[in-house]
């Protein structure tokens, strides 16, 4: 399958092109705002054609990947779609600037890449909710983030340009595990701060409640100490402990663990599921239509803290 790809940062020379060289898919295109960028990246990795127009990505091409700053993904996701074409959308799909919701994908095939919905030990953690429903759920992320005003990434700094801070950024994964695990919840409260100059937050606490009872408490922090990233649920006499989330590392309250180490990376399997799921007609692991109620999350979030933490209801 021929790809197009918008965006030339880390995510696609890291990850997307190497996946798709693995699993025998042709990139044949690459999109971005600097010409000179993106001729190297492209030059790099055997990309036949770059440049800075959008109809790059249109012609010649099966499917398109999108991982520009988030304020791209939209308006480019909805430019292939309108030319009939498949896209995967790199997450959050817009985050707090709430457009996602304007995004119809028509019938087509279109997925956005939360991709550790297809990490063995997510699925595993999936099958221990058989029959059990927890009662709390506590989230915890904690990473350094710090970037100078020449740093490349500075762009997820600024909320116009990312859709938020940590919580869009990092914090959207998280997001929706919790979502893939026990769907829509009601309710969601939180307090967002130690902000960037440019406004984006690097410290976000949110709590989310589901009709079933659950409660879920999330602390997400870009700042200084140990890397943290663990996700536990517990009720009924039962735990089950992901820590470090991307190490699989799953531990029951028996004591008994489990290792189910994900992907070395991580995008092979995003790849390999999407287009598997153009070649069959079939629906990618996370649907646009699923991803929008993580942007949900963010909005009702920032809504929340700029009302002093007051409880704000999801419709739906």
């Amino acid at each position: 399958m021929r790809w197009g790809i918008a965006g030339y940062g880390d995510v696609v020379t890291r990850r997307a092109l190497p996946a798709l060289r693995a699993l025998g898919e042709e990139p044949v295109a690459l999109w971005g705002r600097d010409p000179q960028r993106a001729a190297r990246v492209a030059g790099r990795y055997g990309v036949a054609r770059s440049g800075t127009d959008p109809d790059l990505l249109l012609t010649g091409v099966d499917a398109v990947y999108v991982a520009t700053p988030v304020a791209g993904h939209v308006p480019l996701a909805r430019a292939v779609l309108d030319a009939g074409l498949p896209v995967l959308v790199e997450k959050p799909l817009a985050g707090g600037l709430g457009t996602g919701g304007t995004l119809d994908a028509g019938g087509r095939c279109a997925g956005v890449a939360y991709y550790r919905r297809l990490a063995p030990a997510v699925r595993r953690l999936r099958a221990e909710l058989t029959g059990w429903t927890p009662e709390r759920a506590r989230v915890r992320f904690r990473c350094a983030f710090a970037p100078g005003p020449r740093d490349p990434m500075r762009w997820r700094t600024d909320p116009a340009v990312s859709g938020g801070g940590v919580l869009a950024d990092a914090g959207s994964h998280r997001i929706d595990l919790l979502l893939h695990l026990f769907g829509r919840p009601y309710e969601v409260t939180a307090r967002l701060g130690d902000r960037f100059p440019a406004g984006a937050e690097r410290r976000a606490e949110l709590t989310l409640r589901w009709r079933s009872g659950l409660r879920a408490q999330c602390l997400l922090e870009w700042g200084g100490g140990s890397p943290v990233d663990r996700v536990e649920l517990t009720g009924g006499g039962r735990a089950v402990l992901l820590d470090p989330l991307d190490e699989g590392r799953l531990t029951r309250s028996t004591g008994r663990q489990l290792l189910l180490p994900p992907a070395p990376n991580p995008h092979q399997p995003l790849l390999a599921d999407f287009a598997t799921a153009v070649e069959a007609g079939g629906t990618p692991v996370c649907p646009v239509s699923e991803a929008r109620l993580v942007d949900d999350v963010i909005v009702a979030a920032e809504r929340s803290d700029a009302a002093g933490a007051e409880p704000v209801l999801l419709c739906g």
